[in-house]
């Protein structure tokens, strides 16, 4: 009997536990990545837009963010521009079923995914953009 079956979900030893923002107004999107981030070991917090996100940011920077595109009060692009105007380079990965490639090009933003996409890609790229 394989005993690892059992254990918890632990990062691979290459692989830091990060401490991630995501910030989006979908609830489904939103809980889709905590679960995807959480059980890799990573901690997860979570914004419904630019406005608390940015309160996030000030109150403990995080090692990435995912950020969605349309938000009610502060879009993400807007959020990404106060962002780095306000001296922060957390890398950010980019999420939207609209542009969101074209978008991380005009934001200068780390990485992008379409919606919907696959939890282990969101993995993959998020450990990509924040071992820097």
């Amino acid at each position: 009997m394989h005993q690892h079956s059992m254990a918890p979900p632990q990062a691979a030893p290459e692989q830091r536990v990060l401490q991630v923002l995501i910030v989006d107004d979908d609830p489904r999107i939103m809980s889709l990545v905590r679960l995807t981030l959480s059980d890799e070991g990573h901690r997860v917090r979570t914004a419904r837009d630019g406005v608390e996100a940015m309160a996030e940011v000030e109150a403990d920077p995080p090692d990435a963010i995912v950020l969605d595109l349309e938000m009610p009060v502060m879009d993400g692009r807007a959020f990404f521009r106060a962002l780095r105007s306000a001296g922060n380079d957390s890398p950010v990965l980019v999420l939207s079923a609209y542009g969101a490639h074209q978008a991380r090009r005009e934001l200068g933003a780390e990485a992008a995914l379409d919606k919907p996409f696959e939890p282990q890609e969101l993995l993959r790229v998020l450990n990509r953009i924040a071992r820097r």
